[in-house]
């Protein structure tokens, strides 16, 4: 979908209703469910951890009553960034299955949920008035399809924002596909995306694997589906990825893989070319506004000779203008390191 026809998806299915009582809005969320939301929205929740991190790249986080963050179940694993961004994290962080009546004590007008978990929960809140969009994001085209949506309830503002938001993926998109153009042909390098276990691999249907592609790499487990698969050794020995990347959560470390003498034969191992994510505040390897960085390191982590990016300006720019966060010296150089 190119992004004239994303615009369109959005208004296109957005109407303001007037009434003599209130205003409302409608729109059609990416489960096909038409939902109704009372503008305007001064107070909203997400069940959806990767779903709350829209409102802050939106500028509208301080809406937010109640927020399930994704890598932070609880205060103990937030991290120290996170506290910064959100200071009032103590009050507003949730997590566990949606309890419908602590919801509704929040007066939320407006929920953010998973569309792959959350369907029965949205109709039981749809019920009780409350507007819930519901998001089904594993492609880059879907994340700013999603972030458009997001921001429909919140006024010009934050569509403003949402818009620049695509248009600067898209450049991200344009400019890694212009720098490979530019370069002299090479094999898009094979790679592996691990879970949190180092025989858990990324599906073909998984955002992990179109930000592969995205990067100009190739995923080697392109031909799985559905979510995490478990394959053995000896499947990931067919495979040989030049290149293996483990995501910024759970116990495995590049060591863990490179140390392992059952695991010498394969090229990553051999080229030491075993790489963990970096991370400030959600995953880069999920459908955040911060995957946009994800592709930006990828690119530079498959093609060093190749990309015009200049890492930390990108970095940099993104925190403040999205966030409004000041990167701290720990944490650029914790996003510059592969």
């Amino acid at each position: 979908m190119n992004r004239i026809m994303r615009w369109s998806v959005v208004w296109i299915v957005v109407l303001g209703l007037m009434s003599s009582a209130q205003t409302t809005v409608q729109l059609m969320d990416q489960t096909g469910t038409v939902v109704e939301i009372t503008q305007p929205v001064e107070r909203f929740a997400s069940v959806y951890g990767i779903g709350t991190y829209y409102a802050y790249a939106l500028g509208v986080s301080e809406m937010l009553v109640k927020g399930w963050f994704i890598g932070a179940k609880n205060l103990a694993q937030a991290s120290d960034s996170l506290y910064r961004l959100e200071p009032r994290l103590e009050r507003v962080l949730s997590s566990g299955d949606p309890n419908i009546e602590e919801l509704v004590a929040t007066g939320a007008q407006l929920i953010f949920a998973d569309g792959s978990r959350h369907s029965a929960f949205a109709a039981q809140m749809s019920q009780l008035g409350v507007g819930v969009i519901q998001f089904l994001v594993e492609t880059p085209e879907a994340l700013k399809e999603a972030m458009l949506l997001a921001a429909v309830p919140f006024g010009a503002d934050a569509m403003t924002r949402a818009g620049m938001f695509a248009a600067d993926y898209d450049r991200v998109l344009d400019a890694i596909q212009s720098d490979l153009e530019d370069s002299a042909p090479v094999a898009a390098p094979r790679v592996l995306f691990l879970g949190t276990d180092a025989l858990t691999v990324a599906s073909g249907d998984m955002y992990q694997s179109w930000l592969i592609e995205a990067a100009g790499g190739l995923s080697v487990s392109s031909s799985l589906q559905g979510h995490w698969n478990d394959v053995n050794l000896e499947q990931i020995l067919v495979w040989n990825p030049e290149v293996i990347v483990i995501p910024p959560y759970g116990p495995v470390q590049p060591a863990t893989i490179l140390e392992n003498p059952d695991w010498q034969a394969i090229s990553a191992i051999q080229t030491g070319r075993v790489h963990r994510m970096p991370r400030i505040f959600a995953p880069m390897d999920t459908p955040v506004p911060e995957s946009m960085l994800g592709i930006v390191w990828l690119a530079e982590l498959l093609h060093p000779d190749v990309m015009g990016f200049d890492l930390e300006e990108e970095m940099s720019r993104f925190y403040a203008f999205y966030y409004g966060y000041e990167l701290q010296e720990d944490e650029l150089t914790q996003l510059m390191s592969k």
